[in-house]
């Protein structure tokens, strides 16, 4: 424990406060795929704005899914106008925000780091899981496995989506929520890009 506490100190991982990543499994195509979900969208600048009407007040009716899973069994969902986006700053009907994505590396220093995803300006996050205690939520430089072979070593990986997905979780003012996928959105009818303007802003 303290070797694997030690490496931690040295290379660069803190630990961190937000929410923790979780394993999931997705059916895409036919195919299964275990991925792990992140409640939040990656990068310095997350991208895209989605305009949802913002020009006029009102509400619009777009297609989502009860389950971010599968993209089985869509339904209608009518959502208030607005710009859907990290920054956005008025209310609308957004619930959350996830990420999908691969799982990058499982790791093993004596302890073990799960669950790795990407975060934003060369950060990941990951799941550290010691041996006898109870699992926190790690930050660390993404290339401090790859740049540290001697130390880590993988222990596993899984089959993965090609690309990562953003999903926005929706209250529907029908009384229920649907999870729809960004560039699902995006394709919809009347569905337009946003754009940022600046950190922490975006327009029309």
């Amino acid at each position: 424990m303290r070797l694997a506490l030690l490496y931690l100190t040295l290379f660069g991982l803190s630990f961190a406060q937000e929410s923790k990543p979780y394993p999931i499994d997705v059916e895409r195509n036919g195919n299964v795929y275990h991925q792990i979900a992140t409640p939040f969208w990656a990068s310095e600048y997350p991208s895209p704005v989605i305009n949802i009407n913002a020009h006029a007040k009102g509400f619009t009716t777009i297609e989502g899914y009860p389950s971010l899973r599968t993209k089985k069994d869509s339904k209608p969902c009518e959502v208030k106008n607005g710009l859907y986006h990290p920054w956005a700053k008025e209310p609308n009907s957004l619930i959350g925000f996830y990420t999908i994505n691969p799982v990058k590396i499982d790791m093993r220093v004596g302890d073990k780091i799960l669950y790795v995803s990407y975060a934003a300006e060369g950060y990941s996050h990951g799941i550290f899981s010691p041996s006898q205690s109870q699992e926190v939520t790690v930050e660390f430089l993404s290339t401090v496995f790859e740049d540290n072979p001697q130390i880590f070593k993988r222990i596993n990986q899984s089959p993965a989506l090609p690309n990562p997905e953003q999903w926005l979780y929706l209250q529907c003012t029908q009384g229920y929520n649907v999870f729809v996928q960004d560039s699902d959105l995006l394709m919809q009818q009347g569905i337009k890009k946003g754009q940022i303007t600046g950190y922490g802003d975006i327009s029309i």
